[in-house]
């Protein structure tokens, strides 16, 4: 997908969705005894000097995700489930297949928030998440605050990752952007709320 050909609509939709920090990519079945998060965030899509602010949530358990994104309040747009590399996407308005691209959407998803390099205690690592060049940039502290695909998109994708707080005792990223390419355009994913997932179904994560 070249995003200099979609229109903001399509950008705007891409994380609709919150997460922890990256972790290695490893598909697994998910265990009901197994703690799951639900995390809240607040989107804002910038472009052309204009601001767009949207919510979104999604449902974790270690590499195994649920995403909603929603046309309107309680009204379901599309679902995506990851569980390392396998992954399903629907969209639940057929009328706007042709605008949405739904399995791009779910790539950027495992672009910000699966897989990670593996550590050599230097400032930036090199790597592949599920086949695809990336560079991870860390802080001081060793914290993950960038990375790099230069093959997204065709014109390349930066996802940085900053102000970092505790939730549930880990620390976690409370703002992310998103940018592509030399595009002006970006998207701001704010944690709002974390909490444990109290009643949720393990059922959600299979993947055939």
């Amino acid at each position: 997908m070249n995003m200099n050909n979609r229109n903001g609509f399509v950008c705007l939709l891409v994380l609709l969705l919150a997460g922890c920090g990256p972790r290695p990519a490893t598909p697994r079945r998910i265990s009901a005894d197994s703690p799951a998060v639900k995390m809240r965030h607040q989107i804002m899509f910038l472009s052309g000097g204009e601001t767009h602010i949207f919510e979104g949530f999604m449902i974790r358990q270690g590499e195994a995700l649920l995403v909603k994104g929603f046309a309107g309040p309680g009204v379901d747009l599309f679902t995506i489930v990851r569980n390392g590399k396998q992954h399903r996407e629907t969209l639940h308005f057929e009328s706007l297949a042709e605008r949405i691209d739904v399995h791009a959407i779910g790539s950027d998803i495992a672009r910000v928030y699966l897989g990670g390099c593996p550590r050599q205690n230097s400032p930036s690592e090199r790597c592949e998440l599920l086949g695809e060049p990336m560079v991870e940039r860390f802080d001081g502290q060793g914290r993950l605050v960038e990375r790099f695909f230069p093959e997204a998109h065709g014109i390349g994708l930066t996802v940085r990752y900053a102000e970092y707080a505790e939730y549930g005792g880990h620390l976690q990223p409370s703002r992310i952007t998103l940018s592509w390419g030399k595009s002006a355009n970006q998207m701001i994913i704010k944690l709002l709320s974390w909490e444990i997932a109290s009643d949720w179904d393990p059922a959600l994560f299979d993947l055939p």
